[in-house]
C-alpha cells in the first residue's frame, strides 16, 4: 500500500516528520577522504518529479545499510539529517543533502506499480567528443573495456599521481581511452580487472573530455558506480 510522502523540492533544514518516496539512481562505492580517514559512501537519490538530492552515510551506518538502498530500487526514506551543501561539492541540483545514519529509516517499495522508473541515459558516441574537449561540460559514455593498462604514476601541478588507463571502444569500434584517478584504481579498475576477458561493458556517468592526446578521456567526477547487468559498470560523479 502506498504511504503518504512528500517531494523532494518541499523537504528542507526544517521540515519536520517528513516521508520521501525515492529511486536510488546512482550509488557510489565506499571510500576513505584524501584529508582524514573518514568512510563515507555517496548516493544519488531521485523522487518521481525528477529532483534529486545527494545523500551520504559515514562509517559504520555504511555496513547497516549494505543490504538496502540498492541500485535502482525505489524506498521510503525519512528521519535522514538534512543539510546545506555548498555549490563547489553538489553533485546534484539542490541546495540541501541528506546525511543517512542509524536514524534513518528505510524501507522498500515492493509493489512494482508503485516504483520509480529511470530516465534515459543520454551517452554521447566516441566521434562527438570533439564537441566537448577540454569545455566545462559533463558527458555520459558507454564502451567495450578491450584492455587494462598497469597503475603508473604521472607528475602533476598537485605532484606526482598514481592513475590507470582503460582502453575503451564503442559501437563504431572508435578506441578511446578512459584514464582512472587515485580510488578509483583501488575501487573500480580493481573490480574491472577482474572480469577484463569477459569483455564488459562500461558507461561512465559525469565526465570531462580532456585532450591529453588523440585518445584520452580525463575522468573529473567524483564516485563510481555499478550498474546494470552483472558484466556491465556504470560509472559517475
Amino acid at each position: 500500500m502506498s504511504r503518504q510522502h512528500i517531494p523532494l523540492k518541499d523537504i528542507t533544514i526544517g521540515t519536520k516528520g517528513w516521508t520521501a518516496k525515492v529511486i536510488v539512481e546512482a550509488k557510489a562505492m565506499p571510500r576513505s577522504s584524501q584529508r582524514s580517514p573518514v568512510k563515507y559512501q555517496r548516493m544519488i537519490l531521485r523522487d518521481s518529479e525528477g529532483t534529486k538530492v545527494q545523500a551520504t552515510i559515514f562509517e559504520s551506518d555504511i555496513d547497516k545499510f549494505s543490504d538496502v538502498l540498492a541500485l535502482y530500487k525505489t524506498y521510503y526514506i525519512s528521519n535522514a539529517v538534512v543539510k546545506t551543501i555548498l555549490p563547489q561539492h553538489r553533485i546534484a541540483k539542490n541546495d540541501y543533502q541528506w546525511h543517512i545514519n542509524s536514524k534513518t529509516v528505510v524501507e522498500e517499495v515492493t509493489e512494482v506499480y508503485s516504483s520509480i522508473s529511470l530516465p534515459p541515459y543520454n551517452f554521447v558516441s566516441f566521434s562527438e567528443f570533439s564537441k566537448y574537449i577540454n569545455s566545462d561540460a559533463y558527458v555520459d559514455i558507454i564502451g567495450v573495456v578491450i584492455h587494462a593498462y598497469p597503475p603508473r604514476e604521472i607528475p602533476t601541478v598537485n605532484g606526482p599521481q598514481r592513475i590507470q588507463e582503460l582502453l575503451l571502444v564503442d559501437q563504431q569500434l572508435i578506441p578511446k581511452i578512459l584514464t582512472m584517478w587515485d580510488q578509483f584504481i583501488e575501487n573500480e579498475c580493481a573490480a574491472i580487472v577482474k572480469i577484463i576477458k569477459t569483455k564488459p561493458i562500461i558507461a561512465a556517468y559525469r565526465i570531462r573530455i580532456v585532450s591529453f592526446n588523440a585518445n584520452n578521456i580525463l575522468v573529473t567526477g567524483k564516485n563510481i558506480y555499478p550498474a546494470f547487468q552483472s558484466k556491465v559498470l556504470v560509472y559517475g560523479m
